[in-house]
């Protein structure tokens, strides 16, 4: 887990070294680092976006070992290299993310259990089961409660038990969670949320983050 230096660290751009770089499919490169800025694609959430000695790198996964490869067009040498995250990629996910968080608490509050999420750019849902006799809430309602959270600035703190990685939104609550966040709530003013639909003890909401 010390490798993944996007688990415990919002920096975008460090030197690390590369340990591995093979020809994969598709005519791209995998490179294996020793440490890692860069999220992979799982979670919920899409790979973050950035280069490798400024060459673009194409899509970042977890392998079943557990080893984080980002994918290039090129072969790159072993030894050190520079890495740097997209800023603006990295925030439009880090929001959409923490969002989705946000919700997630606010709605269970209201005796829905949470489901499943998805918190890509345009797709952005969370889907929750009626295991209290719950009632759905009214868009306008959950967006006012947003809207108090967002106001309240609410701290986004990340802690671990174990190898579980906890993201907690201020009072709100905590969730097991190897996603990427921002600092507090306040940067979460443009949260819109879309739509909410109830069918067979299952509601989903969907929301977005405006530019």
């Amino acid at each position: 887990m010390r490798d993944k230096l996007y688990l415990t660290s919002n920096s975008l751009t460090c030197v690390a070294e590369i340990l591995e770089c093979y020809q994969s499919e598709n005519e791209r490169y995998a490179v294996r680092l020793d440490k890692t800025l860069f999220h992979p694609q799982g979670g919920g959430q899409p790979c973050d976006k950035g280069t490798l000695n400024g060459h673009e790198v194409l899509h970042v996964a977890q392998n079943r070992d557990g080893h984080v490869l980002h994918y290039l067009h090129k072969r790159l040498p072993l030894g050190p290299v520079e890495q740097q995250v997209d800023r603006a990629h990295r925030l439009q996910h880090a929001r959409l993310h923490t969002a989705g968080h946000m919700i997630g608490h606010l709605i269970e509050r209201m005796g829905w259990q949470a489901l499943k999420a998805h918190h890509w750019q345009g797709e952005s849902r969370l889907v929750f089961l009626n295991s209290n006799h719950a009632l759905p809430p009214f868009l306008d309602d959950l967006s006012d409660r947003c809207a108090e959270q967002i106001q309240l600035a609410q701290p986004i703190s990340i802690s671990f038990q174990g190898d579980q990685r906890q993201v907690a939104i201020g009072s709100l609550g905590h969730y097991p969670c190897g996603g990427t966040h921002v600092e507090n709530t306040s940067e979460l003013n443009e949260l819109k949320i879309i739509r909410i639909k109830n069918k067979k003890n299952e509601l989903s909401v969907h929301y977005e983050i405006l530019d």
